[in-house]
């Protein structure tokens, strides 16, 4: 058995070497737009110059007044992603809400793929739950985008996730134990 084991290890070092390189390379393909000076991102140019301006203006001033950000992003495709996986890898890359309360919201569109994602950070994990984001899609943002109307589907998920936010009647806060190492990790 021994001497089997010892005739296997250069096989399980190169398939482990192959292993990791593989996922390096994964890691390294997914290429995220680089972030942006405000709240809408708009790579794949399906919002009208009016719309961004309107959102860019109420982000800016709900996360002034609030000290939570909501970012909206279109991008041209997902590079191979699911929709969850680029979701959350942006919204990391990106930093989105800050480090201490990790209060953000991101709104990601993909046209092309006909995919969209509500992805909430930690300290509101709470308040907009994913199956309120999932409410919030399936009736404010998807069956406008079915329409071909961005801007109304952007603008509705926009208004819907700031009254679900500033209503709510719990607290920001995190529930995973994902969420609640980072949270104690930040504190």
């Amino acid at each position: 058995m021994i001497r089997t084991l010892a005739s296997l290890r250069p096989a399980l070092l190169a398939l482990l070497a192959g292993l990791m390189w593989l996922a390096g390379t994964a890691v390294q393909a997914q290429d995220y737009p680089p972030v942006p000076d405000g709240p809408v991102y708009d790579g794949a140019d399906v919002l009208s110059a009016e719309t961004e301006a309107q959102l860019d203006a109420e982000l800016r001033a709900y996360n002034a007044q609030t000290g939570r950000a909501i970012i909206v992003a279109t991008v041209p495709n997902l590079g191979g992603a699911s929709i969850e996986s680029y979701a959350t890898g942006l919204f990391s890359t990106w930093g989105i809400g800050s480090a201490k309360t990790n209060r953000g919201v991101l709104v990601l569109i993909a046209p092309i793929e006909r995919k969209a994602r509500i992805e909430v950070g930690c300290g509101l994990e709470t308040v907009v739950t994913n199956e309120a984001a999932r409410q919030i899609m399936d009736d404010a943002m998807l069956p406008r985008f079915k329409a071909g109307e961005f801007d109304a589907g952007t603008t509705g998920a926009v208004e819907a996730l700031i009254t679900r936010i500033d209503t709510a009647n719990v607290a920001g806060g995190p529930v995973s134990p994902f969420c609640r190492a980072i949270m104690k990790d930040a504190a």
